[in-house]
């Protein structure tokens, strides 16, 4: 009797033994599983890391190729630039190189005599030099005549002329100084210094 209530008794752990391990299981296999998911999904986000992190490189790299790139194409167009300007005005440099060839020749050989008449014909020889030098670079000089009216775009005040007569007043009075035009963009290089009439206030 005895014998049996022990072996009886033992069953029922037993019983109770494997229902807790079957209620365990199911949890631990689940842990597990989850353990596995969380290790997928580090090793993705580690992943994506490292291949942005190769993207970035990638395009620093491609960035610095292409400021490498501008700055030799800003020294080409410099040096372009450069070699143009010297290109237009090499005829200008020849020409003020060969006026002062004559200029110290003339110096050197000046007769005796030489007086003040002679003097002013000679400089306006070389005015006349330079006024074809000018021509033959696009430039040419321009003077209004007294009277017409006072162009801002074309003309410079310098001074004003009093008047009695409101008729004449913002016309040109005294042209003080020849003005020089670009033909090619119609812009005048220097404005013809002018002196401008202006009507007399009453006193």
């Amino acid at each position: 009797m005895d014998v049996a209530l022990e072996s009886d008794s033992t069953d029922g752990e037993k019983a109770r033994e494997n229902d807790v391990a079957e209620a365990v299981t199911p949890t631990i296999e689940g842990s597990g599983q989850d353990v596995i998911e969380t290790g997928t999904v580090m090793a993705e986000i580690s992943a994506a890391m490292r291949e942005l992190a190769d993207a970035s490189k990638r395009y620093h790299a491609r960035a610095e190729q292409r400021e490498a790139i501008i700055d030799h194409l800003r020294e080409e167009v410099d040096r372009l630039r450069r070699g143009e300007r010297r290109g237009l005005l090499r005829p200008v440099l020849a020409d003020l190189c060969r006026l002062r060839d004559d200029l110290l020749k003339q110096a050197d050989t000046l007769p005796g005599d030489f007086d003040a008449t002679k003097a002013a014909d000679l400089l306006r020889s070389y005015a006349e030099t330079i006024e074809l030098t000018l021509e033959s670079n696009g430039v040419i000089t321009f003077m209004p005549d007294d009277g017409d009216l006072f162009n801002p775009r074309m003309h410079r005040r310098v001074s004003d002329e009093l008047t009695d007569e409101p008729a004449r007043a913002g016309h040109i009075a005294e042209v003080r100084r020849d003005g020089y035009l670009d033909i090619e963009a119609d812009s005048p290089i220097a404005p013809a210094e002018v002196s401008v009439f202006g009507v007399r206030k009453g006193e």
